[in-house]
């Protein structure tokens, strides 16, 4: 029987109704509670790490994620990180570079609707999350609504709907089904020989929109690391060549990602492209946004 340990983190997941709305108040132990199919396959221990709304998540607590993760990372077979579904994408990203080595699952996951609602998606959501953690295969993924999604792919596309998330240009990784049996099917990655031991926060995300006023980079000039989400397959508008072009020259690096869910850069592909690469752009591929912003904060780019 598998031994795991439950980090739970907050979310709706852990929520109940207050005066002022939804607001985060079950520890693990109460989480657990519901799911008492558990003990079947696994055991399970908890860790208490924050009860936060996910939109109020930093850097820093998804490091502290990370780090519980590796202080225990001999003592479990698995881990399950219960966590709020606004940001889960966010954590799921980070989580994937930051542990990209360790040997051991570590399965995020969280609901739409709190634990003990009617029809909430919670029991079944952190089931499944221990049967994949359970079932020993290696790496960070999400589990929600039955799908097995791979950290860096996780996208929430949907603000309400139970089946909120999707896998962003690559197909799942598998799936849990009815019967709680997991299906991988996508062959295992082998573990990263190393993953990043920084972290840095400063990086600013900016999505372009057709109007935007060329003085603001002026505003941002020094600053650290700035990602643009462009259009399409990405480029610099002409009108914001210049503005972007010193804001390089003032030595902060500019990343170039796509507002698109899928498909990524293909700056060579088109004249503004082209000009965005010559003036010391760089590409970020394929990465969804939430990937992206984890990759520039891990050093990896």
């Amino acid at each position: 029987m598998k031994n795991l340990l439950l980090i739970a983190t907050g979310g709706t997941i852990a929520c109940r109704e207050t005066e002022n709305g939804l607001s985060p108040a079950l520890g693990g132990a109460e989480l657990l509670h519901f799911v008492p199919q558990l003990r079947d396959f696994c055991t399970v221990d908890v860790r208490d790490l924050m009860q936060l709304d996910s939109t109020d998540l930093t850097a820093a607590d998804r490091l502290a994620m990370a780090q519980a993760v590796r202080r225990d990372a001999d003592r479990y077979d698995g881990f399950v990180i219960a966590h709020g579904t606004d940001t889960l994408a966010y954590t799921a990203a980070l989580l994937y570079h930051l542990l990209a080595d360790l040997p051991k699952p570590v399965v995020l996951t969280g609901s739409m609707l709190p634990m003990g609602a009617p029809e909430s998606d919670a029991p079944r959501n952190l089931l499944d999350a221990c049967r994949v953690a359970a079932d020993g295969r290696a790496g960070v993924v999400a589990v929600l609504c039955g799908k097995i999604l791979v950290g860096n792919r996780v996208v929430k596309f949907h603000s309400t709907q139970i089946d909120a998330f999707l896998s962003a240009g690559v197909p799942p990784l598998g799936a849990v089904g009815s019967d709680g049996k997991v299906r991988w099917d996508v062959p295992a990655a082998p573990p990263a020989q190393a993953a990043p031991d920084t972290l840095d926060p400063h990086v600013l995300l900016i999505k372009l929109t057709p109007d935007l006023d060329p003085t603001f980079f002026a505003a941002l000039h020094g600053y650290p690391k700035v990602i643009l989400e462009t259009f399409g397959a990405g480029g610099i508008p002409a009108r914001l060549e210049n503005a972007v072009r010193a804001l390089i020259e003032s030595g902060t690096r500019v990343y170039i990602t796509s507002q698109c869910i899928a498909g990524g850069m293909r700056l060579h592909h088109y004249a503004v492209g082209r000009r965005a690469e010559s003036m010391g752009a760089i590409s970020l591929g394929s990465r969804t946004t939430e990937d992206a912003l984890a990759a520039v904060m891990c050093g990896e780019v």
